[in-house]
């Protein structure tokens, strides 16, 4: 049996890899020493060898079972082993490959805890797991867009859960990721929550109890719309129309409160999110639909009628 290589104190990845591509050149010039070294490691590969057969062998020469232990390896010595055990997270949970998932986090604790810089991985790798690259609002785009069974091993094995990744799922209208954390107790018990749980009454319940301002009241009306809960969206408008009469006034004089509520729910109103309210909100999308389909009539006349559209905030 060959006596395995030794790494140095400070190995390097580049180094290693570069050791790989020579050897996989050697064995396509039919170099017999490449080539002997190459059936001590895998007998029955065919030649040439691939890049990946070629990095194996290296590994095998060193010591290790394949070429991923041998960099985690290099990275641990080069005090990188967490950064490469996230990167490796990463990956195994975009494959939805939840065994390999498991045996990362028994090798690196700290990864429960771990934060990245990218959008998705400042919350961790309960972020990266849960957080849609596009629209999850119904079942197959959520498979496509989320990992729950990653999700759920992460919140099993203890990873902390920030405050931006249950704001994520009402972002990304993941309901079944939301029924999850809600399951597991994760979720905040407040307005804005229950209210994109579907949870009438405790919706109603956090009104009776007061203190919630005009703002707080219209963003949970948002959130109910966003996910399709119109009964919780219409509880949440005769709040806000209650806070702000003058909201009531211009509902009603337009498509009336039914038809309001089922606007935003249909279409998604995509300014409802810049914390303008619900009215200007509705407004916009239809000076912009209007737009968009060459409707100059209605684009003129709700210019006109809603004036402020013209104000340098707007314009």
């Amino acid at each position: 049996m060959t006596t395995p290589k030794s790494l140095p104190p400070r190995p390097s990845l580049e180094s290693l890899r570069k050791q790989a591509k020579k050897f996989a050149r050697d064995i396509a010039a039919g170099d017999d020493g490449a080539i002997a070294r190459a059936r001590v490691e895998l007998p029955n590969v065919d030649l040439p060898l691939t890049q990946r057969n070629a990095q194996l062998v290296i590994a095998r020469e060193y010591g290790y079972a394949g070429w991923q232990d041998l960099t985690a390896e290099v990275s641990k010595r080069l005090g990188k082993g967490l950064e490469w055990a996230a990167t490796q997270a990463r990956r195994v949970i975009h494959d939805n490959d939840v065994e390999r998932l498991k045996q990362l986090l028994a090798e690196y604790p700290a990864l429960l805890s771990w934060q990245g810089n990218d959008w998705d991985s400042k919350g961790g790798l309960l972020g990266i797991a849960t957080g849609a690259y596009g629209d999850a609002g119904d079942p197959e785009r959520e498979r496509w867009f989320t990992r729950a069974a990653c999700a759920e091993l992460l919140i099993d094995a203890g990873a902390v859960v920030p405050p931006s990744v249950c704001e994520g799922l009402i972002e990304s209208r993941a309901k079944g990721l939301l029924q999850l954390f809600h399951r597991k107790g994760l979720l905040p018990r407040t307005l804005q929550f229950f209210a994109a749980l579907g949870e009438l009454n405790a919706a109603r319940h956090a009104l009776d109890q007061g203190g919630h301002d005009l703002a707080t009241v219209n963003d949970a009306f948002i959130c109910a719309c966003r996910l399709g809960h119109e009964a919780v969206a219409s509880l949440l408008l005769e709040r806000s129309i209650a806070l702000d009469p003058e909201l009531g006034k211009q509902v009603d004089g337009s498509v009336g409160r039914v038809a309001f509520v089922k606007y935003f729910i249909e279409t998604r109103v995509a300014h409802a999110t810049t914390g303008v309210g619900p009215w200007k909100a509705f407004v916009m999308e239809q000076v912009s639909r209007a737009a968009h389909d060459g409707d100059g009539t209605a684009f003129v006349s709700t210019l006109q009628r809603e004036r402020w559209l013209l104000s340098d905030a707007y314009v």
